[in-house]
Parts: C-alpha cells; sequence; structure tokens
C-alpha cells in the first residue's frame, strides 16, 4: 500500500471516529466542530506513527490537504446517521 492510501485510509478511520464522538455527544455544533478537527489535526501523527514518508510531503499541511476530503466525507456522513439514530 503506497502512502497516499495509507493516509486516505487514517484519515478516513479518524472520520468515523470523530463522526462517532460527534453523534453521541450531545453539544453545541460550534464544540462539536472544533472537536472534530482537532481529531483532524491529531490524525497526522497517527500518520507519522504508521510509516509514511513525511519528508516526501515536505510540511504537515500536506498531509492535512491530502486527507481532509475522506476525513470530512466521514466524519459528516458517521455524524448524521449516528445523530438520527439516537435523536429520533
Amino acid at each position: 500500500m503506497d502512502d497516499n492510501h495509507k493516509i486516505g485510509l487514517i484519515f478516513a478511520l479518524t472520520g468515523l471516529a470523530a463522526g462517532i464522538i460527534s453523534g453521541f455527544l450531545d453539544l453545541h455544533n460550534f464544540v462539536i466542530v472544533i472537536v472534530a478537527f482537532a481529531i483532524f489535526y491529531a490524525s497526522t501523527y497517527i500518520v507519522k506513527i504508521i510509516g509514511v514518508d513525511v519528508i516526501k510531503y515536505g510540511k504537515p499541511s500536506s498531509i492535512l490537504k491530502s486527507g481532509a476530503f475522506s476525513f470530512l466525507g466521514t466524519w459528516l456522513l458517521s455524524w448524521i446517521i449516528i445523530y438520527n439514530i439516537l435523536h429520533y
């Protein structure tokens, strides 16, 4: 598995975890978004742990840009599903 697939998978899994946490928490939307972005930023450290060549991407912001859409998509989808299951 190449580095791009590893980054996408890690960000999708952390997006799923953030969506589940956001769905279970009964907080204001602004606080939930802050928690999700904290998890999003912390997932760059997980990418470094699994052995992705960070020097190839240059800055950490490049890693964040490459995983942003996979995180955002899975976070929103899982948040909406969990929230609707619990509150309806």
